[in-house]
């Protein structure tokens, strides 16, 4: 069977998730997955999604999406904020590509964000993905929505990487990397710095499933049915709350198990 949506839809599912006027909702997923959109077209799904959005959000609300480009990582290609493509999917790069639409400066891990909020929210960053003044660190501050369309929460979740910067597991480390970048119509090698894991460290990923359970049990996770999929919505502070509580209480709590190998012991 055929699911056809419409731009309705959307917003009639995004209203009962719970974002309304003024808030800023970082959005990623797969937009595929929901079916056939009533436009019948890449380009009608994708303008009717942010249109949806921006009517969802209004004039005072922000859209933020993933933008990552980390096959640039360990190359020599030059990162461009302005024509870097997008790596997370077609609706991400139509947003980056939007002529009102503010980019991290990160050549492999940046967000970017179309509204109100998008300089307050992706200009003047650190060099860092994830941390203190980073785009995720200002969307916790302004207690932001995460949204993922067609794909279970857990799976779409980049902000967890945050969480775990923020409570330093021993796992990872930040790591420099020296990269070239266009700046000011200038080409030159700068650092950047991303929180990696300790090769052979072993570690086996649980996918967040540990901690968006947590979130669902405590009301903190709303799902709806739209076209052949479903959209799912949670509150990015919600969720630290839960990640702090359970790896204050367990610093492997993203993990499936504690790692055997512990490189970090050396």
């Amino acid at each position: 069977m055929n699911f056809i949506y419409s731009s309705d839809d959307v917003e009639i599912a995004l209203k009962e998730l719970g974002p309304g006027k003024g808030d800023s909702v970082y959005v990623t997923g797969n937009f595929g997955a929901l079916g056939i959109h009533e436009s019948r077209s890449k380009e009608g799904c994708l303008s009717g999604m942010l249109t949806s959005l921006v009517n969802t959000v209004a004039e005072s609300g922000t859209i933020i999406v993933p933008t990552h480009s980390f096959s640039l990582c360990n190359s020599t290609e030059v990162f461009d904020c302005l024509s870097t493509p997008s790596e997370r999917g077609p609706f991400t790069e139509y947003v980056r590509g939007h002529a009102s639409s503010v980019r991290q400066f990160h050549p492999f891990a940046s967000l970017s964000a179309f509204g109100s909020r998008a300089f307050q929210i992706c200009s003047d960053t650190t060099r860092h993905a994830y941390g203190p003044n980073t785009p995720f660190d200002r969307l916790l501050d302004l207690d932001a929505w995460g949204v993922s369309v067609g794909m279970e929460a857990r799976l779409t979740c980049s902000i967890v990487h945050h969480f775990e910067q923020l409570m330093a597991v021993p796992y990872r480390y930040t790591k420099e990397f020296i990269h070239p970048v266009c700046r000011d119509g200038e080409t030159r090698g700068e650092p950047f710095y991303l929180f990696v894991c300790y090769q052979g460290c072993e570690i086996a990923r649980d996918r967040n499933r540990k901690l968006f359970e947590a979130l669902e049990m405590r009301g903190g996770l709303k799902s709806v049915s739209l076209g052949a999929g479903e959209v799912h919505a949670y509150r990015l502070r919600a969720l630290w709350d839960v990640a702090k509580e359970m790896m204050s209480k367990d610093i492997y709590n993203w993990l499936e198990s504690p790692p055997q190998t512990r490189p970090y012991r050396d």
